[in-house]
């Protein structure tokens, strides 16, 4: 089989599921966008075994949140949901081929600390495959090797481990973008007058809020979102340092 020719991104995100991403980096993928970069979207599965939606209905909604998140490319792998498994080699090389191909300077992944099996196991299998890909001579079918320049674990505190992030990006003025491609998911939540077995949409937003304020108290502003990098961060310059102070 012929492999693509690759691209070039600035930013990629790589989640398990379609709606995974727009939760936990929704904002600062928006922020990215606004700021001319060019972002790419990558579910590692359909999310074909959740309880709620086809995956045919969740792959048109997630085109349309990455619409509205202002990504320009977005796409699934076909990993079986439900059943991701950091162990195995077959799952990493098809991640490994994304990568080359879409060689992004950044990866966005989900935490490695995870209640969901399917996260946890996605973001050992991302971390292996940027690895990997790096390598010169393994599976040149493949792709050219490429390595992304960083990782960055976003934090939830939504999760029932809470844990504290490296950096934290300001997502006050793309908040309610993050909101909206999250609604864009409409099968997952209960519509007006609904099945109460779908989760009512205005308990899920509150928590949301509260995970994006909890973030953004970090750094002294209204909302947030967190990250956490497994190596020190470079700076360049110290005047660039924002936050809160001491």
């Amino acid at each position: 089989m012929a492999v693509p020719p690759p691209e070039s991104f600035d930013v990629a995100g790589f989640c398990a599921h379609p709606d995974d991403a727009e939760l936990i980096m929704g904002g600062t993928l928006a922020r990215e966008s606004a700021a001319g970069r060019r972002l790419a979207l990558v579910d590692l599965t359909r999310g074909e075994c959740g309880s709620r939606g086809t995956a045919e209905t969740r792959a048109a909604e997630a085109m349309e949140a990455a619409r509205i998140l202002g990504v320009s490319h977005r796409e699934a792998l076909d990993l079986p949901d439900a059943a991701l498994s950091a162990s195995s080699i077959e799952q990493r090389d098809v991640i490994v081929a994304a990568i080359r191909r879409l060689r992004p300077a950044i990866v966005i992944l989900q935490h490695w600390q995870q209640r969901h099996p399917d996260h946890a196991a996605a973001s050992r299998l991302i971390y292996q495959a940027s690895f990997v890909a790096g390598l010169r001579n393994y599976r040149p079918d493949l792709g050219a090797a490429f390595r992304p320049r960083k990782l960055a674990y976003a934090v939830t505190m939504m999760e029932t481990i809470e844990l504290a992030p490296t950096f934290v990006v300001d997502v006050t003025a793309t908040f309610d973008l993050k909101m909206k491609a999250i609604r864009a998911f409409a099968s997952q939540f209960t519509p007006p007058g609904g099945e109460p077995v779908a989760l009512p949409f205005d308990s899920f937003q509150d928590a949301v809020e509260l995970a994006g304020r909890r973030h953004g108290q970090r750094i002294g502003v209204r909302y947030g979102e967190g990250f956490v990098t497994r190596e020190p961060v470079a700076v360049t310059d110290l005047l660039s340092l924002g936050g809160s102070s001491i």
